[in-house]
């Protein structure tokens, strides 16, 4: 197999250096060779699609794509995915006036912090913490490394709500919650602190705190 490998190599050497010149055969040496620049990430234990997808800041549906994943998308430690030419997300800036969310903590409080598109509320351990609106539990305990017990919820219209280093959490993967639901208390899990790491995404982009329209 590796003779006919090389056989093939120097066919290929000199019908290129036959009908191009030395640039173009340099070109298309290089498109046949694999590309040492594209960026892979390794499957580590405990990893999961949204915990790359989080990680990388990218979308998880075109992170699937790019590596030809089928259904159920299960993935296994030291795999290798290709992250290059993966979309990086950036803010969704458009605001849909007509869309108004619970308030996570069913209370005005306001964040202590914003970072890349996540409030950070600190908070007495235990404060309840609930759905800002109805939708499916995607995600419910530790499964993010990163996040602590984290609850992640996906509504109508692809949008998806995150409540990070949560405490205990009172929904399980797959339920239904109501709007205003109470979903979790307000915790320290990963976390040097009580804190409730709060992202509101459209079509998996992270909306900015300022497009976000909360009532009580």
């Amino acid at each position: 197999m590796i003779k006919n490998f090389k056989n093939y190599l120097i066919f290929f050497v000199l019908f290129t250096a036959s009908c191009s010149s030395l640039n173009s055969f340099k070109e298309a040496y290089q498109k046949f060779l694999p590309n040492p620049q594209t960026s892979f990430y390794i499957v580590q234990s405990g990893d999961s699609l949204w915990s790359i997808a989080l990680k990388f800041n990218i979308d998880q549906k075109a992170l699937i794509a790019r590596n030809n994943l089928s259904k159920p998308y299960v993935i296994y430690p030291k795999q290798k995915l290709i992250i290059e030419g993966v979309e990086n997300l950036d803010f969704y800036v458009e605001r849909d006036s007509s869309l108004q969310w619970h308030h996570p903590l069913n209370e005005d409080f306001q964040p202590s912090n914003i970072n890349d598109g996540w409030m950070m509320f600190k908070l007495p351990r235990g404060t309840p913490i609930f759905s800002i609106d109805s939708g499916k539990v995607e995600v419910a305990g530790p499964d993010i490394p990163g996040y602590g017990n984290l609850v992640m919820i996906s509504h109508s219209n692809s949008y998806l709500s995150l409540y990070a280093h949560c405490d205990e959490i009172f929904v399980e993967q797959g339920d239904e919650v109501e709007r205003g639901a109470m979903v979790a208390k307000l915790g320290s899990t990963e976390s040097p602190f009580p804190l409730l790491k709060f992202q509101l995404r459209k079509n998996g982009k992270p909306i900015q705190s300022e497009k976000i329209n909360f009532i009580f």
